[in-house]
């Protein structure tokens, strides 16, 4: 046990240190890799996949010690030394390269952070943003690092276990960066497991028009199937069963509506409905709902109203709902939709294309 006294009295006054010392301004601009760079670039990514850091870091010295201004070798050397458990000489790294106005910028906040998160220094993690934060807002240019910032905010926040500030940080993200997937996708999940269900649905369609193939995807569509699930129905007298939850929150709006009519847009159907596939009946209810989103007005000075309303009804508009629908669909472990996701190529081509350049209304 002694043995560990010194290591981590090393850490702690390094966090001090840290955080005593004000972040660098970005003002640096960063330089590229020349052909040869990137071969030993490749090379060290190759070592540090295989948890050989020190060879990972041997090859990123190489490039640095001939090209001093590469944030792309900083960082990954910064994310070596973190990985090896060198927090000090991590932070140290991060902290040269957060003086580089380059696409790793947030990514050196990050190191920073985790570094003095892992050491059970919270507090001190969430000063390092809050520093970023007021570095980054300044600049127009910088919105994208600073949505990351807000996210990681968020996430420290979700790591506590405060949820209503893991949301508040998550808005801001989303708000900056409309276009950045990580923040829908958590703003989802935190969402969904604090009963609001509408902003969950429409924050995990936002992220799955961003990330459809990853494992976050599955997730974000069962949210999405899961708020339209059918309604039970009793096995004797074959009635719905509806139940409204009387404390469901309603700072965020108020949803009682829709918790109400949400389970029977997929298990009601009429005459003229009685011949359609499950599938598409779902397809129906999802224009159903974002239609009933668009005409409530209620919500209009709402974050869901603000953002992500208008993002729904352009994707409807434009004719997308069903290359979304049967994405969905086929996300959440319904493969008959891939039947129709091929035979409409086309469709679902032009619909990825539209959500990636969809552009949220300042």
């Amino acid at each position: 046990m002694k043995k560990l006294l010194f290591p981590i009295l090393t850490i702690c006054l390094l966090a001090i240190a840290v955080t005593a010392q004000k972040l660098p301004k970005p003002t640096q601009l960063p330089s590229t890799l020349s052909a040869e760079e990137n071969k030993t670039l490749n090379a060290g990514i190759v070592h540090h996949d295989a948890k050989r850091y020190d060879e990972a870091i041997a090859q990123y010295d190489k490039i640095l010690a001939g090209n001093a201004d590469a944030t792309i070798a900083i960082y990954e050397k910064a994310l070596s030394l973190y990985a090896k458990g060198d927090r000090d000489k991590a932070m140290e790294t991060a902290y040269l390269g957060a003086k580089y106005k380059s696409d790793e910028l947030a990514m050196f906040y990050s190191i920073m952070a985790n570094c003095l998160d892992d050491v059970g220094k919270g507090d001190d993690a969430l000063k390092i943003y809050r520093e970023a934060e007021s570095i980054l807002k300044s600049d127009v240019g910088m919105a994208r690092h600073l949505s990351s910032v807000y996210y990681n905010i968020g996430v420290t926040y979700v790591r506590q276990k405060k949820y209503v500030e893991a949301r508040a940080e998550l808005k801001k993200a989303v708000e900056t960066n409309f276009a950045y997937a990580s923040p829908h996708y958590l703003l989802s999940v935190v969402y969904q497991g604090t009963k609001y269900r509408i902003p969950a649905f429409a924050a995990a369609a936002r992220f799955l028009t961003l990330e459809y193939n990853s494992k976050r995807s599955a997730t974000a569509a069962n949210i999405i199937t899961e708020v339209l699930k059918p309604a039970e129905k009793d096995p004797k007298t074959g009635s719905i069963n509806i139940f409204m939850d009387m404390n469901a929150p309603k700072d965020e709006g108020d949803f009682g509506m829709y918790d109400l009519m949400l389970g029977t847009l997929t298990t009601v159907k009429s005459d003229k409905d009685k011949n359609k596939s499950e599938n598409e009946v779902f397809v129906e209810a999802l224009g159903t709902v974002i239609g009933l989103l668009a005409e409530d007005k209620k919500l209009g000075s709402s974050f869901v109203g603000k953002n992500y309303i208008p993002f729904l009804v352009e994707l409807k508009k434009k004719g997308h709902l069903e290359p979304f629908g049967y994405m969905v669909l086929y996300i959440s472990g319904k493969k008959d939709a891939m039947t129709w996701l091929e035979a409409n190529n086309e469709k679902f081509g032009s619909f990825l294309a539209w959500s990636k350049a969809f552009q949220a209304a300042k």
